[in-house]
């Protein structure tokens, strides 16, 4: 790869005509280091440089990838700087912002502080040495004195510009979108295949979700400007610019997070992602989600619509974390990923343009690695890199990937167990919240009976005391009861019993996976979500049994032999297959 040289990348939308090229401008270095590709058009070197050999000494022997690994492990900046200065060739290795991250995120984790006393100067770098951006020293390196993809490739997906990369895909979704605008009371689904249709709010009633709409991506429209809050990140800034929110590994005020918003080199940036900070407590109250999304059988784990409330607590208040605000600045996203626990979710953009790339359940994305059973999943490269290694192309070829870009006021949902990958185009903030709508509800049951290992988000706390308390307040004696008396006299003896984490973050060792599948029915039961829990029961063997081959589940044994004493799910044993 030759430095300055525009790469054209084309690819082919599924049933379309159009051919589309995206292109890449590779932005030269500001050290002029230079990609591995160029050390084959190594030239004679200046005499009067010294060889690459003799600026690096000993570290010369490491290949360039274990020599970051190791500088990775030096906890002290001063170190790190005077080893920089001891060559250009070390200059340039010690110029790559994650060196510098890594180091800030590692003190911060250990001292267990947020991270917030510091004046953000442009860069990981420049803020750790606390240094300004233009007192940062030039030394040009020659020639292709230093050819490594390890230091030029995070450069330059820092600084691909997704403008034109995606621009005729941002202009057809353009046109969609001001359609829509157009004839708010339309469905826009009769696009190519491959788009995701825009249907109206008020013409998506919950019948039609639930019969036809529920399994597929869709982006809910609607043309009331009024219909979200008008949240960007001044406003934000103007009410909360003291409020400590989540931003990854660290917690920082959102006006110190402003300013790296504003102005960073990072191949990844930092995306804000708070659910429980004070402002957020409060912004929650300010809007409602949309009203087909508003069935959600997760609220039986804080309480549910109906539940009695003691002392301003709910009895049972035990549910993951769910409703988030997102900032995050032009660049930044998520790899591909599931929804934790087999959740839908819907994702409104108050400000800015996002890119989504879907694939149904079934199919991994090009570029992710995962076990058959989808405990470890792998995203080796970021969103940037994974774009311009031609992973994004290799989406594009698969008949059931499904890309969309969502504009403000417009609100995407994600089926169950679909992967789904996010690209803001511009600066961003967005709200979004997780949910079981009732067709999904068999899913969920799936999920939490036979992946437990994989349950994340429940706190063993809380999980314990809604136990105690759906125990003290039933006289029910069966299975599911027992298995939750059970677990909360085993909690009794563990060592983390008054500690309140996620249990995805618990050892497994630590935590024996808890009876969630047992506690979430019967919680649908004393809210009197029954009937629907029967037909998802019915649901979730019909899943085990196909999975299992011909043989029975032990779910299909009891509720067949329901049916021979009398009780009927309406269809024949060997007729109804899907």
């Amino acid at each position: 790869m030759v430095v300055g040289t525009v790469q054209g990348i084309h690819t082919e939308f599924p049933d379309s005509n159009r051919t589309v090229s995206l292109f890449m401008i590779n932005s030269r270095h500001p050290l002029n280091v230079k990609p591995s590709g160029n050390s084959w058009l190594m030239r004679d070197i200046d005499p009067k440089i010294l060889p690459r050999h003799k600026q690096m000494g000993d570290l010369a022997v490491f290949p360039d990838e274990l020599l970051m690994d190791i500088l990775s492990f030096v906890d002290d900046e001063k170190s790190l700087q005077n080893l920089s200065y001891t060559s250009r060739i070390m200059y340039a290795f010690l110029y790559d912002e994650e060196v510098w991250r890594k180091l800030y995120t590692k003190r911060i984790v250990e001292s267990g502080s947020g991270g917030q006393d510091i004046q953000w100067r442009g860069s990981w770098r420049c803020t750790m040495l606390h240094i300004d951006n233009n007192h940062q020293a030039n030394l040009q390196i020659p020639d292709n004195l230093l050819c490594s993809d390890i230091l030029y490739r995070p450069y330059q997906c820092s600084n691909v510009d997704y403008d034109k990369v995606f621009h005729k895909i941002a202009q057809e979704e353009e046109k969609y979108y001001f359609t829509s605008l157009e004839n708010p009371s339309n469905v826009l689904d009769k696009l190519p295949r491959g788009r995701i249709p825009r249907v109206p709010e008020q013409c998506m009633t919950l019948e039609k979700f639930n019969t036809q709409w529920h399994d597929k991506p869709f982006i809910l429209t609607n043309g009331n400007k009024e219909r979200w809050p008008r949240w960007d990140l001044a406003a934000l800034l103007s009410r909360f610019p003291n409020v400590r929110f989540r931003q990854e590994a660290v917690q920082w005020p959102l006006s110190l997070y402003a300013q790296y918003l504003n102005n960073n080199k990072d191949e990844s940036p930092l995306y804000l992602f708070d659910c429980s900070s004070v402002a957020m407590k409060t912004l929650r109250e300010e809007y409602k989600p949309p009203q087909v999304f508003r069935e959600d059988l997760f609220k039986v784990f804080s309480g549910g619509d109906d539940q009695a409330v003691v002392d301003g607590q709910s009895a049972v208040n035990c549910r993951p974390d769910h409703a988030w605000l997102i900032v995050g600045p032009k660049r930044s996203g998520s790899t591909f990923h599931k929804d934790p626990n087999y959740t839908s979710a819907w994702n409104t953009a108050l400000t800015g343009r996002k890119l989504w790339i879907m694939l149904p359940p079934d199919i991994t994305p090009p570029g992710v690695g995962t076990d058959d059973e989808e405990s470890e999943v792998t995203s080796p490269v970021g969103i940037a890199e994974w774009v311009i290694s031609g992973f994004f192309n290799d989406c594009l070829k698969i008949d059931q990937c499904q890309i969309a870009i969502t504009f403000p006021g417009e609100c995407m949902y994600v089926p169950s167990g679909w992967w789904h990958s996010v690209i803001n185009l511009d600066d961003s903030v967005a709200l979004t919240q997780n949910f079981v709508p009732l067709p999904k509800l068999a899913n969920a049951l799936n999920f939490f009976k036979n992946r437990r290992e994989q349950i994340s988000g429940f706190r063993p706390k809380e999980v314990k005391e809604a136990m105690d308390s759906l125990i003290n307040s039933t006289t029910t004696e069966n299975e599911n009861i027992e298995k939750l008396k059970e677990y909360s006299e085993k909690f009794n003896s563990l060592e983390l019993r008054n500690q309140n984490e996620d249990c995805g973050e618990i050892l497994c060792s630590e935590l024996p996976p808890m009876p969630i599948y047992e506690l979430f029915i019967e919680l649908l039961e004393s809210n009197g979500r029954g009937e629907e829990l029967e037909q998802a029961k019915l649901q979730l063997a019909r899943m085990e049994r196909k999975v299992q081959g011909p043989g029975k589940s032990e779910v299909w044994e009891k509720l067949q032999q329901e049916k021979s004493s009398g009780f009927s799910f309406g269809f024949d044993d060997e007729s109804d297959e899907e």
